[in-house]
């Protein structure tokens, strides 16, 4: 499975269960459409907001040994201070605890 094979699992399970959920292309194509604009360094490559409060999420999509790199940590942190739901999911499972408000970016730092 590649990354973008379960971000779109992802995704879709998200929907699935009522939740708004997006997919994001960030990766560094650039157009005539989108030259000098676009997202922030590490903006997560999910967002959406939680069917029953509306409360918002950001969830970082990796396989295998992937890491997360330093600006996207630094996203994920400033979502934590914030108060967001955020993470980094190496699977399903782990996404949905990430919006469930199980599983955060400080479950990365502990880990190290």
């Amino acid at each position: 499975m590649t990354e973008l094979d379960l971000q779109k699992q992802i995704k879709n399970k998200l929907r699935e269960l009522g939740h708004a959920c997006y997919q994001v292309d960030s990766g560094k194509k650039l157009t005539y459409k989108t030259r000098g604009q676009g997202l922030e360094k590490g903006f997560p490559d999910l967002f959406g907001a939680r069917k029953n409060d509306g409360k918002m999420f950001f969830v970082e999509v990796k396989i295998g040994k992937g890491k997360p790199s330093e600006d996207q940590i630094k996203f994920l942190e400033a979502a934590q201070d914030n108060n967001i739901l955020n993470g980094v999911a190496w699977s399903l499972e782990q996404a949905l605890e990430i919006v469930e408000g199980r599983r955060t970016i400080k479950d990365l730092e502990e880990s190290k």
